[in-house]
């Protein structure tokens, strides 16, 4: 077997792309530059979008209010804190008179910002294919938090913060975002589905083709359509992006395995998308790839397949806790159990696909319903700047010596050590 090419060459070829992508990323915050500057030329200006979720809150005062997220037709997202009475539906068009004076370039430029606002207008807006979608799987459910839950999971639509609490108590908020450990199971599954119908036809017709090339190639063009519909969710763009170009690489004979292509995927897409080095999900996506290419690099070799399907999922619960916790504060000893529902969980999401498209979906609503409504007790830790910086650079050190990733794991478990006052 002939050894696999490295991306880069030479030096000079890498710094010459990084720096072509720079030029890019600072063109885009210029042209996002004037666009802020045109915004805050107004004391009050005109947003107008889709509400894309609705969360009741009580104000310190006891008062009652809707927290709205409206995302308008350039991806912006704005939070507004309503007060009034009125009743709102997700999905609405809505149109609200945005005090600018509060908004800073870093809000702007990330896309998602709160402002004072006072509602102009409602409508009722014509339902998307992906409101279909989702219309069709919440009728197969009766519980609000599995229609949330399956609607997150096949659609990436937003969750009450009811259903957030409970999955992050799990430690399982990685399985319900969208991202490359979905990629990877979806991919699996078109590619078997495909794989029969193609071999029959292959063998009849074209025996010339390359099955695996032919195959690979119509499940990224089927998961390009996927990522579109679901409105190109971060998480599952980097992943999207990064496996299209080890699709792509691999069959050059390059090394797909290595940190310069996530590196490399990573610079990308934040020359084109600014906001995305804003995005926590985008940012825990990098990482969570980040740490598998350190357990390959150091542990690849050393156990078997199975094994390293258990091991590299404790690691990565190790690995990634002090960084979730710098966002996510909810600590609680049944987080363990990430570990074994991120292994069910490659078969529970074929399976749950499988049983919405014949309109069996709810048959196991009542063991979901009794697990995310299980009481558990939790803490709340949150990681200081000063360790998370300590943390970025153990992970850099992980990237080349073994001895780093005993700390990082070191450093994830010490955080339960908590639980135990």
């Amino acid at each position: 077997m002939k050894p696999y090419l490295p991306l880069f060459q030479r030096k000079l070829e890498g710094a010459a792309l990084f720096a072509g992508l720079l030029c890019i990323l600072l063109v885009n915050i210029a042209f996002k530059y004037a666009d802020f500057l045109e915004f805050k030329s107004r004391s009050w200006a005109s947003f107008r979008g889709d509400l894309v979720n609705i969360v009741p809150l009580i104000a310190k005062n006891g008062r009652a209010y809707q927290r709205l997220y409206v995302k308008n037709d350039d991806g912006i997202t704005l939070t507004v804190a309503y007060f009034a009475k009125d009743e709102f539906k997700i999905n609405m068009r809505v149109g609200f008179r945005v005090k600018t004076d509060g908004v800073t370039f870093a809000d702007f430029l990330s896309r998602r910002f709160y402002a004072p606002s006072v509602l102009v207008w409602a409508n009722e807006a014509e339902a998307s294919l992906r409101d279909r979608l989702f219309d069709a799987i919440a009728l197969q459910h009766e519980d609000k938090l599995t229609k949330e839950l399956f609607g997150a999971l096949f659609l990436a639509t937003p969750i009450s913060k009811e259903l957030r609490d409970a999955v992050q108590l799990f430690g399982v908020s990685h399985l319900i975002a969208i991202s490359g450990f979905h990629l990877g199971i979806i991919f699996a599954f078109l590619y078997a589905l495909l794989n029969l119908p193609y071999r029959f036809f292959q063998n009849r017709y074209f025996p010339y083709r390359n099955a695996r090339w032919d195959i690979s190639l119509v499940v990224f063009l089927l998961l390009g359509g996927y990522l579109w519909l679901i409105d190109m969710t971060p998480s599952f763009l980097r992943s999207y992006v990064m496996g299209a170009a080890g699709f792509l690489f691999l069959w050059r004979g390059v090394n797909v395995i290595n940190f310069e292509l996530l590196f490399l995927c990573a610079a990308f897409l934040v020359s084109l998308f600014p906001h995305l080095a804003f995005n926590v999900g985008f940012i825990l996506s990098c990482f969570g790839v980040f740490f598998i290419f350190v357990y390959v690099r150091h542990f690849g070799d050393s156990f078997k397949v199975w094994q390293s399907a258990v091991l590299i999922n404790i690691w990565l619960f190790l690995a990634m806790t002090p960084l979730v916790h710098y966002w996510f504060g909810a600590l609680s000893v049944m987080q363990f159990a990430c570990v074994p529902l991120s292994i069910l969980f490659v078969l529970f999401y074929p399976i749950e696909a499988v049983l919405h498209l014949i309109g069996w979906g709810g048959i196991l609503d009542s063991f979901i319903v009794k697990f995310l409504s299980f009481q558990v007790q939790s803490l709340e830790v949150k990681t200081p700047l000063w360790l998370l910086a300590v943390y970025i650079l153990l992970s850099f050190g992980a990237a080349k010596r073994r001895i780093f990733t005993l700390a990082l794991a070191l450093l994830g478990g010490g955080f339960f050590i908590s639980l135990l006052r």
